[in-house]
């Protein structure tokens, strides 16, 4: 495991109009837990001489950034391959963390997702109000996954002092309500046990409604983070009309959201 220092937030930087909005986010992230900025290019080709363009245009962007930010660590990255294939040497050999990207080209970002063992930050804007991360919304369902969700949570608590929203959803199924009692049991514990703000609520809807019902709670009433996993059995009809967590996304507006793969074990914050 990697070590405070050698931890990295990365921005996903590939020279669109919006890519600012990224390192902006991403720069807050790493000043809230503490960790380098890296920004993190995908080759598209084996050409040199896209590398050194692409490494001469980012470290242009860090004296950009130093100049307002002197005390980050910045460092940038490039890597043969697309996102999708260099997610796992971006976790495993260069200590990522989190991938601060557009909610642009998303179906490609959230394939990249599914074999991602570090969460993607999906951000649109870089207005004051979706920079605060100060009142993170976790909606729990009856997914095991919802304990790892949780811990990003805590570490919006411990880092940046938020108070944490916790919101389940409502199952008549009674095998899914007990999973869900017990996801609220671990988080009410852990959240508690590291003395952290937080409120709990219930949602009249079912586990596959949550998120969209989270997301109108945090449009409604000043949340900054929405804090969700991503799918990990998707059907044919998933692959038609889109997967959940899609359109979450496409939806959230000033909301960053945050997605986490159930598939893949998690990498964890070191303090």
């Amino acid at each position: 495991m990697a070590n405070l220092s050698e931890q990295r937030i990365m921005v996903h930087c590939d020279f669109s109009e919006s890519m600012n909005t990224a390192i902006v986010h991403g720069a807050r992230i790493a000043g809230i837990f503490k960790k380098e900025l890296c920004l993190y290019h995908p080759l598209k080709k084996a050409d040199k001489s896209e590398k050194l363009a692409a490494q001469k245009a980012l470290t242009k962007i860090i004296h950009q950034l130093k100049e307002d930010l002197p005390h980050l660590p910045i460092s940038s990255l490039t890597l043969k391959g697309d996102l999708e294939q260099g997610i796992d040497r971006v976790a495993e050999q260069y200590d990522g963390i989190m991938l601060v990207l557009t909610a642009e080209h998303l179906k490609a970002k959230l394939r990249a997702l599914q074999i991602s063992q570090i969460p993607f930050l999906f951000v649109q804007t870089n207005k004051e109000r979706s920079l605060t991360y100060q009142k993170p919304m976790l909606p729990v369902d009856f997914r095991k996954v919802m304990k790892d969700t949780s811990l990003w949570a805590s570490y919006f608590g411990r880092f940046n002092q938020a108070e944490v929203t916790v919101v389940n959803a409502t199952e008549k199924n009674p095998e899914n309500a007990t999973m869900i009692r017990k996801n609220l049991k671990f988080i009410n514990q852990l959240l508690t046990k590291l003395h952290l703000d937080f409120n709990q609520q219930s949602c009249p809807k079912g586990s596959f409604a949550l998120p969209f019902e989270a997301l109108k709670s945090c449009q409604a009433d000043g949340h900054d983070l929405l804090i969700i996993p991503s799918s990990k059995n998707i059907s044919l009809l998933d692959l038609i009309i889109g997967l959940p967590e899609s359109k979450v996304i496409k939806k959230a507006g000033e909301i960053p959201v945050l997605c986490i793969n159930p598939k893949r074990d998690m990498y964890i914050l070191c303090d």
